[in-house]
């Protein structure tokens, strides 16, 4: 009961049925209690004596059968694969049909976050279990594929298709399962999907590139005015491939010609240096 909408609850609690409803799984599966509902609004055409409460098969077809053609008569939008379900107490159906039958006689509508399918499996239950305690591909047809529908199946054809529609939903289950965990399947990815890989990932770091340097704010700077917090340093180099002794020569002979009373004495012995000639005759 938890899984329908409190509106329908509480249709189904206004209505004041024979049997409570606990279970919509297996309480509507022979149509007995919908037949009731239908009574309350169809009291002249609905006659109570004509249905069984049976738990049969058979009971549940002879039931339903008669339903149908009240549905068709009437003009009810109810699905065929919801009664199939149904009648086969398959998950959730007989929600969706309960549902179904408050809207058409009711005209109101339940509202829900995500909307019912009629996919009538366990694709959803299995999902949610860890990878090795999912179903095979055996035990996804036991699950899926009742005995009453072995039974009441028109032909050997139709359980076929059947049974290979289920057969390509677990498939596809098993596909999803590669490729949400490769590594325990031991994929390796193929040349096209390296690619595509490293192409987004070139694509993402250019992004981010380009939007750092959108990002920077640059202040020109002009050529002929400084910037009042720029300051300069004055910096001494002392020139390389020039001789030393060459150039205390030139002090010496410099110091010498701005002597005028001849009382500087050179550190060093101007014979001992090249160009000592020149020195000493400048000097005379």
């Amino acid at each position: 009961m938890n899984a329908l909408p409190r509106e329908v609850l509480k249709w189904i609690q206004s209505l004041d049925l024979s049997i409570s409803v606990k279970n919509p799984k297996w309480d509507f599966s022979n149509g007995y209690l919908v037949a009731e509902i239908l009574s309350w609004y169809h009291p002249k055409e609905i006659n109570m004596h004509c249905y069984n409460n049976g738990t049969s098969i058979q009971s549940k077809i002879l039931n339903w059968n008669l339903l149908e053609t009240f549905f068709k008569n009437k003009n009810y939008t109810i699905d065929k694969d919801v009664v199939e379900g149904t009648i086969h107490c398959k998950n959730a159906a007989a929600e969706v049909l309960v549902e179904q039958l408050y809207t058409t006689l009711t005209n109101r509508h339940t509202y829900r976050l995500t909307p019912r399918t009629h996919t009538f499996n366990d694709l959803t239950y299995q999902s949610k279990l860890p990878l090795h305690a999912r179903a095979t591909t055996s035990t996804a047809i036991k699950n899926n594929l009742a005995n009453t529908e072995l039974e009441t199946g028109p032909d050997t054809n139709h359980l076929m298709n059947k049974t290979q529609h289920i057969i390509t939903l677990h498939k596809q289950h098993k596909q999803n399962q590669r490729l949400q965990d490769p590594n325990r399947f031991g994929i390796k990815p193929t040349l096209g999907e390296v690619r595509q890989k490293i192409k987004s990932e070139i694509q993402r770091t250019s992004g981010t590139a380009s939007e750092a340097n959108q990002g920077r704010k640059s202040r020109p700077v002009s050529a002929n005015k400084v910037p009042e917090n720029v300051q300069f340093a004055e910096v001494k180099v002392k020139q390389s491939g020039r001789d030393p002794v060459i150039s205390n020569v030139e002090n010496i002979s410099e110091r010498l010609n701005s002597d005028i009373y001849e009382t500087y004495q050179p550190t060093m012995p101007l014979g001992d240096t090249p160009g000592y000639s020149a020195i000493a005759q400048h000097a005379r």
